[in-house]
This record gives structure tokens, C-alpha cells and sequence, in this order.
């Protein structure tokens, strides 16, 4: 199991980790280190890139996936030499990647508060999508007229901005996590995060520190079809 030093700090963009492999799979050709910085594709969230080097090689990350078993997949390709099992390599991840996906995750998280605020009980949280490319969050429930709610939607999530509300986080036992309906693997923990004074639900993403650092969010779209709302927003 890799242990994931990304979950205790958004803002570690440079780290250092034993190399235990490498491997050539259906996916390619990627590194396996016994802790890793690098956010794995997952949770509508896209993975981090960038660098993992070595006194006698560098190899370029292009993709990075987490399996069933805990361990961490860096996909990509040598640059320059090859890694040695047990060589101490400088993990760095592209740090403006980084910082845009934890506020594209963290204003997903806000919407759901905004969504919350204005009393649309009907809307339930079902997936996000926190990729550059037209981010969204998909609710169980139908909005009528819901293109005529965007501006007040909207309004609502960038008051939410301007109170700088904190990210808060905490992990629960599995326990605990069956006891609050929070989905944990069998037998571990669960990482649980919310905006102070707001719901918490189970998220193994990257976010900011506090509301204000995502910045001004518009949002483009609201479509209700066959028992499902898409509210699509952007950063500006």
C-alpha cells in the first residue's frame, strides 16, 4: 500500500520516496514508490503530472492511478536512465495543475453548500465531474425552470467565496464510517470533508485551505433531464 502524503497537504508539491518497482502493464510503464505526492485519477478529479528523478535517471509522469489493493500506478515514460529498486528519487508535481484542480474540486464542494443555502432540497449529490474541461455536479432531483436560478445560484456561491469559509477534514474509522453512512474500504479509514459549518461527505481529493483562494465561479449551465439536474460552472 502506498501511503498518500497528497491527503495531508495540498500545497506539497515536492517530496522524496523509495523507488520498491517498476512495471510494465496494459497502461504502460510505471513506477511504484512506497509514498507518493501525486494525486491519482479519481472522484472526478483528473491526476497530477510531472517529475520523479533520481540520481541516474528521470522519468516523466503522465498519469497516475490508484488500485484496489492501496498501491499507486505513475504512468509515463523514461527521459534519461532507468531506476534501480530501492534508489531514493525527488518526487514534483506540476504545482499550477495542482492548484487548479483543487479549486475546481473545492468549488464542486462549494456548490453542493450554495445548492444547500438556497433550500433546494429536492437536489441530492450524486457525482462530480473537476476536470478543466467543463466541470460539473450531477444532483438526483429535477429543477424547474432551472436556467432562471442561475443568477441566484451563482450570487450564492461567490457570498460563499467572499466568506473565505475553511476547508475542514478528518478521517473516521470504518467503524464510524458505517455508523455515519460514509463508504470506507473494509477494514480502513475514511477521509470525510466539508466547508465550516456545512455537511461533510466522503472525499479522497485535493482542495484549497479556505473558499476564497478558488476565486470568482460562474455557473453556465443548469439542465434537468430524466430525473437528473447537471449544474455546470467554470472558474474565471
Amino acid at each position: 500500500m502506498t501511503k498518500l502524503n497528497y491527503l495531508k497537504d495540498t500545497y506539497l508539491f515536492e517530496s522524496s520516496s523509495e523507488i520498491l518497482e517498476t512495471i510494465e502493464d496494459e497502461k504502460g510503464m510505471a513506477v511504484i514508490l512506497d509514498q507518493t505526492i501525486f494525486y491519482p485519477q479519481g472522484g472526478g478529479q483528473p491526476a497530477d503530472t510531472g517529475m520523479i528523478c533520481s540520481e541516474n535517471a528521470e522519468f516523466k509522469v503522465m498519469d497516475v492511478r490508484l488500485n484496489v489493493d492501496g498501491v499507486v500506478h505513475h504512468y509515463g515514460e523514461f527521459k534519461n536512465g532507468s531506476f534501480q529498486n530501492g534508489d531514493i528519487a525527488k518526487l514534483s508535481v506540476e504545482k499550477e495543475k495542482r492548484i487548479l484542480h483543487a479549486k475546481l474540486h473545492s468549488a464542486g464542494h462549494l456548490l453542493d453548500c450554495a445548492v444547500d443555502e438556497l433550500g433546494l432540497d429536492g437536489l441530492v449529490p450524486t457525482k462530480g465531474f473537476h476536470f478543466p474541461a467543463g466541470p460539473y455536479v450531477e444532483y438526483e432531483g429535477v429543477l424547474e425552470n432551472g436556467a432562471d436560478l442561475i443568477p441566484t445560484l451563482e450570487k450564492k456561491i461567490n457570498e460563499l467565496v467572499d466568506s473565505d469559509l475553511i476547508v475542514e477534514d478528518k478521517s473516521l474509522t470504518s467503524a464510524e464510517a458505517e455508523e455515519q453512512g460514509v463508504w470506507a474500504p473494509e477494514g480502513k479509514s475514511a477521509r470525510v470533508v466539508n466547508f465550516q459549518g456545512f455537511p461533510y461527505c466522503g472525499c479522497g481529493g485535493t482542495h484549497v485551505t479556505s473558499a476564497r483562494e478558488i476565486g470568482s465561479v460562474v455557473v453556465r449551465k443548469i439542465k434537468s433531464k430524466k430525473g437528473k439536474t447537471r449544474i455546470a460552472y467554470a472558474l474565471k
